[in-house]
């Protein structure tokens, strides 16, 4: 098996209480069965707690739930009772693996970190030069061969997507816009059609309202994120995301092509990444506009963080994003690229 590393993957440490969006707020904390065969071995208060904590989610998963937004073992000095009380050894695989990911495409393994996690974040947006100059390359081309076909195809249509986001001779709505079209070429392979040439929309796409209106009515687990995104709202109708904002965009649309690109080998549908990246670009850029305009910014790092934390890791609204992606002709990529070429003259100038 080829295990494949962004250059930044093995630096990264958890920095436990100096974080300043704890990976123990906000979620329910999913217990594996392994994990939970051992805390019903714990002796004393904190087995007893821990039995008492563990409860079945409408999905059939074990969790610790939340407790007014905290992990019942997330203790007053923002730190893990667990840990502390029988180490890190024992915590379930979901907080001992977290913020890592390890995505297994059966000939080889792509190892990346989550940007829902302001260290990580971090990592990615300090990032020089090409961290994930590994992805894509010669071993996994070669890991590959032997695949159906499909899989080599998608790596490489994966390094020209890449290639396409990092064009900076360009304004990046407009690499996003390309990026999308070529696709839309990509995804007429895939279902066996010939590429056809994507024909302009047939009416000017007006308000990308609907974008907005669509994340106001996901799940959302922070009462701050929930009236950011009503804010923004308002705003829909001329969205605003400065160049200065792309530069830091870029990386999370850069993660995001690499975390979950190649899904399409399973689901068949290469658009579903790239329409969530436009979604995002979107939302994000309209938020560090409106943060900049109160005089009281929230750092960008933290709005894209919040972001993958909000929206990426719910299963939930990412399911509701791609039935929207599937029934909504608002949302065909015809029309998002209109929206994204509209978008680059009523851009910000740069700070």
């Amino acid at each position: 098996m080829q295990d494949v590393y962004p250059e930044f993957y093995k630096a990264f440490r958890c920095i436990a209480n100096r974080c300043e969006d704890s990976c123990c707020k906000d979620w329910d904390i999913d217990i594996d069965s392994d994990t939970e065969a051992f805390y019903q071995t714990v002796q004393g208060a904190l087995g007893d707690k821990m039995r008492r904590e563990l409860v079945t989610d409408a999905y059939g998963e074990r969790v610790f739930k939340a407790k007014n937004g905290r992990c019942p073992f997330w203790n007053r000095d923002m730190l893990c009772d667990i840990f502390i009380g029988i180490g890190e050894e024992h915590l379930s695989q979901t907080c001992g693996g977290f913020p890592r990911v390890a995505v297994d495409y059966g000939v080889f393994c792509e190892h990346i970190l989550s940007f829902a996690c302001p260290e990580a974040a971090r990592f990615m947006l300090r990032a020089e030069g090409d961290p994930y100059a590994a992805f894509g390359g010669a071993a996994e081309l070669e890991a590959a061969e032997n695949d159906d076909g499909a899989l080599r195809f998608l790596l490489k249509a994966r390094t020209r997507s890449v290639q396409m986001l990092l064009d900076r001779s360009l304004p990046f709505a407009y690499r996003l816009a390309d990026c999308l079209e070529f696709n839309t070429q990509v995804q007429a392979v895939l279902d066996g059609n010939e590429p056809q040439p994507l024909l302009p929309a047939d009416a000017p796409p007006g308000s990308c309202r609907f974008i907005f209106d669509l994340h106001a009515d996901f799940e959302i687990m922070s009462a701050r994120w929930r009236t950011a995104i009503q804010e923004a709202q308002a705003h829909a109708d001329t969205p605003a995301v400065s160049d200065d904002f792309t530069r830091d965009f870029e990386a999370f649309a850069q993660y995001y092509i690499y975390r979950y690109y190649l899904e399409a080998v399973r689901s068949g549908d290469v658009l579903y990444a790239v329409k969530r990246i436009v979604c995002a670009y979107f939302v994000t850029g309209t938020l560090d506009a409106l943060f900049a305009q109160s005089g009281d910014p929230l750092p960008r790092l933290r709005i894209l963080q919040r972001y993958s934390k909000e929206v990426e890791h719910s299963y939930d609204n990412t399911e509701a994003m791609n039935r929207a992606f599937d029934s909504d002709a608002r949302f065909s990529a015809e029309n998002l690229i209109a929206l994204l070429e509209q978008s680059v003259a009523d851009a910000p100038p740069s700070l």
